[in-house]
């Protein structure tokens, strides 16, 4: 005979969990007494959003389920922004929730919200538990869905009643979906097409996303794109996918991308797209996107096909299958010599564009850090300007190397999941980017990196603005900076002393010498190999911007370079 607690971690354990993120409170107090002995570690953060950035931290690098554990009312609601963010990237996520009890559901008891409900939206599948019989079942099924085709976020809620019931358990049960019709496949031969479409091609393009780091097909899809040998871009979550130093590859693409890779893609005539949503931050203005192009589109989850336009090919399934299917049937020496359109796509004509003005020394600095890490390194980066540059500057072959909110653009984001990061991998160099705003948004996790003894990296680049805002509100509100100053920031190097963490500031005028200063390079390099947790703030001036842009109903061909 086991409590219904007790029930619930055997059937998380035996999913392969052993670290769990949570906060606890009055309906989940019942799991918590049962986590002795179950061969579960538990961290505390110190606010449920911080759990469940930390989970999502942790399945994004390791490709495993996430866990992130709340109790009812206010610790449910609180996991709301990351439940959103792992739905938006794709991020396999469980989160288990405490109800009050089923006698009172319904009668806004206190803590009572309706949690399946709220959720709905936002969940690959959720449940909200009714008898404690279906806790094993509901837990497989759970995961199942979790971790299955297009990964997502799952919500489990719990009265505490049943967490305290008692059964007999005969032990964790299995989920076998139900068999359905085949996912509809292009009709034929999709390779025999790809083929075609290819010989009648006079500027092919690749556009690599997430899906090709979930899938796990990296080594194939590197090998087919070795073939192809076609100018290839990444959205923001394949950084890290194609070497940066394949000839072909033509860095991000996007409202923040290269030149080389935007007037790629608006040139085309054949665009092949592995795994990527080909959301606004991507296609710029939808109607006007690769006006030329025919698409391509491999992506396990059918409803992203056809949302900017139709494409020609959908190819529906894993990349796991359908990149070495296509591979099988590809014949490299009978495809056309693209030599003239790569050398245009590739050329030193269309290099990228040096960010000019105020923003050179945070570029410099983010190149002179990212160049000192060790070899074996994670970047997390929040939201707003920071990310951007971050991602421009990113340099790795690492296809888990480079993580931030993409989709939802959740600030307060990093801090969190780099603990994720840090514990899944505590031999790696974990280095989180944050801008002064994202920073205070789950700034109490500090306490979390202290408690623990995590040798987070933490840089704060700190221009004292809501920096993406602002330069909106610059470039397109005639400088009305509504409510973006934080001219009254703390200070930073104080609060994490506060926390008992190392501390280090430098500003702009450290990266005015090319190469660094030996006083600034052996600071960086302290910085980054210390044992123990550091943060270090850079200055950045109030008006730097990100550039290149593509300004909003603009095409990707309409970048524009400077704050005229």
């Amino acid at each position: 005979m086991l409590k219904g607690a007790e029930i619930v971690l055997q059937c998380v354990r035996a999913e392969g969990v052993d670290l769990v993120f949570g906060y606890p409170g009055g309906a989940i107090m019942p799991l918590y007494d049962a986590l002795e002995g179950s061969g579960i570690r538990h961290v505390l953060t110190r606010h449920e959003q911080g759990a469940a950035f930390a989970a999502e931290g942790y399945a994004r690098v390791t490709g495993k389920v996430g866990v992130a554990i709340a109790t009812s009312g206010p610790g449910a609601t609180n996991l709301v922004t990351g439940i959103a963010d792992a739905k938006m990237d794709s991020v396999p996520l469980v989160c288990i929730t405490g109800q009050v009890r089923s006698a009172v559901i319904g009668t806004d008891a206190f803590q009572e919200t309706d949690v399946f409900g709220v959720t709905l939206s936002l969940t690959k599948w959720s449940r909200l538990v009714r008898t404690i019989d279906e806790i094993p079942e509901v837990i497989a099924e759970g995961f199942h869905w979790a971790r299955s085709g297009r990964p997502g976020p799952v919500v489990i809620d719990i009265p505490t009643d049943l967490l305290k019931a008692k059964k007999e358990f005969s032990g964790p049960a299995k989920f076998t979906p139900k068999a359905r019709t085949a996912d509809a496949k292009a009709e034929g031969s999709f390779s025999d097409t790809i083929a075609a479409l290819l010989q009648g091609a006079s500027k092919p393009v690749a556009l690599v996303g997430a899906g090709a780091k979930l899938s796990g097909a990296i080594p194939e899809l590197r090998r087919l794109l070795d073939d192809l040998n076609i100018p290839t871009f990444a959205t923001v979550h394949g950084l890290g996918a194609v070497p940066p130093q394949s000839p072909y590859y033509l860095g991000m693409v996007g409202m923040h991308g290269t030149r080389a890779a935007n007037m790629a893609l608006h040139e085309t005539d054949l665009l092949m797209v592995f795994g990527a949503r080909l959301d606004d931050r991507v296609t710029g203005e939808p109607t006007r996107f690769a006006p030329n192009a025919k698409i391509v589109h491999f992506e396990i989850d059918p409803a992203q096909l056809d949302r900017v336009r139709a494409c020609e090919l959908p190819v529906i399934g894993d990349l796991a299958e359908t990149i070495p299917a296509l591979y099988a049937e590809l014949h490299p020496a009978s495809l056309p010599d693209w030599s003239g359109w790569r050398a245009v796509a590739c050329g030193q004509e269309r290099a990228e564009v040096d960010p000019r003005g105020l923003a050179q020394p945070t570029m410099r600095f983010l190149d002179e850090l990212f160049s000192r890490l060790p070899q074996d390194n994670v970047v997390i980066a929040d939201v707003g300007q920071h990310q951007m540059w971050a991602a421009q500057r990113y340099r790795s072959s690492s296809p888990r190397g480079f993580i931030t909110s993409g989709g939802l653009g959740a600030m307060g984001f990093a801090l969190p999941a780099a603990v994720g990061v840090q514990l899944a991998k505590p031999e790696t160099c974990v280095l989180c980017v944050s801008g002064d705003g994202g920073f205070q948004m789950n700034i109490q996790e500090l306490a979390t990196v202290r408690r623990l003894g995590l040798p987070i990296k933490m840089v704060i680049v700190d221009n004292k603005y809501l920096g993406m805002v602002r330069q909106w509100q610059q470039l397109f509100y005639e400088r009305n900076y509504a409510e973006t100053d934080l001219s009254d920031n703390p200070d930073f190097v104080e609060i994490a002393k506060a926390y008992k963490i190392h501390a280090w500031r430098l500003n702009e005028a450290a990266m005015a010498e090319f190469p660094v200063s030996e006083e600034t390079g052996d600071l960086i390099e302290r910085f980054l190999r210390s044992p123990e947790p550091e943060l270090l703030v850079f200055d950045c001036h109030p008006e730097a911007n990100v550039y290149p842009m593509v300004p909003a109903g603009a095409a990707l061909s309409e970048m524009v370079f400077g704050d005229e």
